[in-house]
C-alpha cells in the first residue's frame, strides 16, 4: 500500500559538489605526495615514532599492573583441601560407563 500523503525531496547537489570536491583533493594530495617522496619519509617517520611510543606505553602499562599485583597474590596465599585425596588410585575409569545412566 503506497503513502498517500505529502512527500518532499531535497536537493543533493550540495553533497555532490562536497563529494566532488573531496576527490578533486585527494587526487591532489596524491600528485603531490608523488612529486615530493621527502614527505612519504617524514610520515613513515613519524608513524614508526607513533607506534613506538604505543607499545612503550603498553609496555610500562602491563608491567606496572604486573608489580601491582605482586602484594595482592603474595598477601592472598594459597587454598587448598586438606580433607581429599587425590592419589591416581583412586581414578576410576569411565570407558565402560553408560552416560545416562547417573547411579554409577
Amino acid at each position: 500500500m503506497a503513502y498517500a500523503g505529502r512527500t518532499g525531496r531535497n536537493s543533493t547537489i550540495r553533497s555532490a559538489i562536497a563529494i566532488l570536491l573531496l576527490a578533486v583533493a585527494i587526487v591532489s594530495i596524491c600528485i603531490f605526495v608523488a612529486f615530493n617522496p621527502v614527505i612519504l619519509e617524514s610520515l613513515a617517520h613519524i608513524a614508526l615514532i607513533v607506534v613506538a611510543v604505543i607499545v612503550a606505553t603498553a609496555a610500562i602499562i602491563y608491567i606496572a599492573a604486573a608489580v601491582l599485583a605482586l602484594p595482592y597474590y603474595a598477601a592472598k596465599g594459597e587454598e587448598y583441601q586438606t580433607d581429599s585425596s587425590y592419589d591416581l588410585d583412586d581414578v576410576k575409569s569411565v570407558k565402560e560407563k553408560d552416560s545416562q545412566n547417573k547411579d554409577d
